[in-house]
């Protein structure tokens, strides 16, 4: 499993859905808002305007406007009565208060609609064009169609932002021409405010998407804390780091699965613990076992005696020398322990026999395989097996059961054999005397590369001193 990293990572993801959702909820937020006020705008205005062109139409009467259009051209050239005069001017002072009073700055226009265009006939405006002709827009077609005022949206044109009201009248005495009142109202204003407006909702939403990104961080940051915590328990459990607890006190879902896994942990541990108690019990066992065997070769055979724990003792100084793990120094005393387990299967008086012959040596020979076989199917002494089967055999190859060379042969074989071999010629035989600790020490020397690992040979050598001080030590004891 994987170390918990912070690179598109749970809280990445998380953080990255949240502000994601948060920019699409400020953004509607806005858009909405926006759309809203102009809605709003658009709607009041709209009313407003459209219901002051229907009160105009209302009162406008056709036949008036049937008169000031027939004699548009006469009152331009100011050759007509008072009468015409006073009847245009009426509704054009008309007009004009009620742009007054409504605060409309744009013209207030009435026309006649002549199939798909307009002609003036009476403006608020000081300048008299009765008569011009405009083209119309499709909410005037849509108000004469259903008899009903209608407004624009809010529209744009070279003099600025509008919105127009159309109302449609009475139809003129002809039945085939309809009076219709346009105002046009400008919106400049409204829509700087509606920017305005827009601007501080967008000021305000940029906050408010800042404040709950922050909070966002903060909380996601200390649920991902739990779940790292989690995941740190986990990779501990995988790793069969057993002892440390799992720190996480949360009421709610992650806190329940750590107290699931806390409870895993300590079941774990307890079988773990159980089961290295039984395997030790399982080795002491074996041990105990193999002590009583090579009790029984000791009895059998003096030179044996005292033997092993020589032959150890030469070897841990060559594993130190060597800087060998503490698991192989572990294996390497079993090694030395029981690496001649196999004579138990040699007759006594072989083993106390003077001069060997041919035969007696060949027999003498098996006791590292049988040794091998004794211990053979007990798991952690594995590699031990090795080391008893393979002892005896030589760098060189020449050696026995196998004939193995070099590094084929196992490491601790090679260790066992050098501090086999000093033993055995700095101690008396049946069949020669012991050699002084200078010969022996010449011996090893001299069969480095050929019946020792030279590796192994100067590892030991490098204790020399140490190893010529416990020799004398032992004469000694023994005279």
């Amino acid at each position: 499993m994987k170390e918990f990293v912070i690179k598109n990572s749970i809280k990445v993801k998380i953080l990255g859905v949240i502000l994601f959702c948060l920019f699409l909820i400020t953004f509607a937020l806005g858009y909405f808002s926006f759309q809203f006020s102009k809605f709003r705008i658009v709607t009041m205005l709209g009313d407003s305007i459209k219901g002051i062109s229907s009160a105009i139409a209302s009162f406008t009467s056709p036949e008036d406007v049937s008169v000031i259009l027939q004699n548009a051209e006469i009152i331009k050239r100011d050759t007509t009565s008072e009468e015409l005069k006073s009847l245009y001017e009426k509704y054009s002072a008309l007009l004009r208060r009620i742009q007054k009073i409504n605060n409309i700055d744009s013209p207030i226009n009435i026309y006649v609609a002549s199939g798909h265009r307009f002609l003036l006939t009476v403006s608020s405006e000081p300048t008299f064009l009765a008569g011009a002709v405009y083209a119309m827009r499709p909410e005037a077609r849509d108000a004469i169609k259903s008899g009903t005022a209608c407004a624009t949206g809010i529209y744009r044109d070279k003099d600025g932002v509008w919105i127009s009201a159309y109302a449609p009248g009475e139809y003129l005495p002809s039945q085939n021409e309809r009076i219709v009142v346009e105002i046009n109202y400008k919106v400049d204003s409204y829509i700087r405010m509606l920017h305005e407006e827009l601007g501080v909702i967008i000021l305000i939403c940029i906050l408010g998407f800042l404040t709950v990104a922050f909070i966002s961080y903060h909380l996601v940051t200390a649920l991902l804390s739990a779940i790292k915590k989690l995941n740190d328990a986990v990779v501990d459990l995988e790793r069969e780091r057993y002892d440390k607890p799992i720190d996480i006190k949360t009421d709610d879902e992650i806190g329940h699965l750590a107290a699931a896994f806390e409870l895993l942990r300590l079941s774990i541990k307890k079988k773990i613990d159980e089961l290295r108690l039984s395997l030790t019990r399982e080795r002491k066992a074996h041990l105990e076992s193999i002590v009583a065997l090579t009790n029984a070769i000791e009895a059998r055979d003096p030179y044996t005696k005292q033997h092993v724990s020589r032959v150890q003792e030469y070897a841990l100084l060559i594993a130190k020398a060597m800087r060998l793990p503490h698991e192989d120094i572990v294996q390497l005393r079993y090694s030395c322990f029981l690496h001649d387990i196999g004579k138990i299967y040699i007759e006594g008086a072989l083993l106390k026999k003077g001069k060997l012959s041919h035969e007696d040596f060949e027999e003498i020979k098996k006791h590292s395989e049988r040794g091998a076989k004794i211990i053979e199917g007990i798991e952690f002494l594995t590699d031990v097996k090795e080391a008893v089967l393979y002892h005896q055999e030589k760098y060189d190859g020449t050696g026995y059961p196998k004939g193995l060379k070099g590094s084929a042969i196992p490491l601790l074989a090679r260790i066992v054999s050098v501090a086999d071999a000093f033993d055995a010629m700095t101690t008396d035989r049946p069949y020669r005397p012991k050699m002084s600790f200078a010969a022996a020490i010449k011996e090893i020397e001299n069969n480095s590369g050929t019946q020792f690992d030279p590796d192994v040979c100067a590892a030991f050598l490098k204790y020399k001193d140490t190893i010529e001080q416990m020799v004398r030590k032992r004469s000694a004891d023994n005279a």
